[in-house]
């Protein structure tokens, strides 16, 4: 009786040091993140950082964001790998796992910072050696033309319409940026360059 009490805690710490070193931090997709969370920033300016940095750290990837500049009303947001967070290697492997999650990722973001912060005139992000930047004229235009008519800047800053928009059109936002069509088409005319 005591072999088997000894065996059973046995099983059970190695059970449970296998459970604790194989737990990842869960990275925030498409498909994961929170509209909700995003909504509460609806009508933010660009100067104001609090409100930025919470916008792309709910975005996808927003777990890695490493930094941003927020000169010159074009929010330039960094990924990369940080303490306490996923490693370079796990980093890399989910930016680049070859289903275009950076093109997606990376639109989507756009997308919804277009919305939410309607002060900024355009849009950077780099991971690793590849940055995508964005006017917001181009991404007014993309969201009209592919997902519906986005209410001018200064309407943007109400945030019940702000909200509205978001609500009517989440489904049909990642509906376009997952279309691999639309998606090679817009990169494209706006392309991702390696530095």
């Amino acid at each position: 009786m005591e072999y088997f009490k000894m065996f059973f805690c046995l099983i059970l710490l190695i059970l449970v040091g296998i459970t604790g070193c194989s737990s990842k931090e869960e990275v925030t997709s498409i498909n994961t993140v929170d509209v909700k969370e995003l909504k509460e920033h609806s009508g933010t300016y660009v100067g104001d950082n609090s409100n930025v940095v919470a916008i792309v750290r709910a975005l996808p990837e927003g777990e890695t964001f490493k930094e941003i500049d927020l000169h010159n009303k074009t929010p330039k947001i960094i990924y990369g790998a940080k303490e306490g967070s996923l490693s370079e290697d796990e980093m890399l492997k989910y930016w680049f796992d070859g289903k275009n999650t950076l093109e997606k990722n990376f639109l989507y973001n756009a997308i919804y910072l277009t919305i939410l912060v309607p002060n900024a005139e355009g849009y950077s992000f780099r991971v690793d050696n590849q940055k995508f930047s964005v006017s917001r004229e181009e991404m007014e235009q993309f969201i009209s033309t592919n997902i519906q008519t986005l209410p001018r800047s200064n309407e943007l800053f109400d945030k019940e319409k702000t909200q509205q928009f978001i609500d009517d059109n989440k489904e049909k936002i990642n509906k376009t940026v997952k279309t691999a069509a639309i998606g090679e088409h817009f990169f494209d005319n706006v392309p991702i360059v390696k530095e």
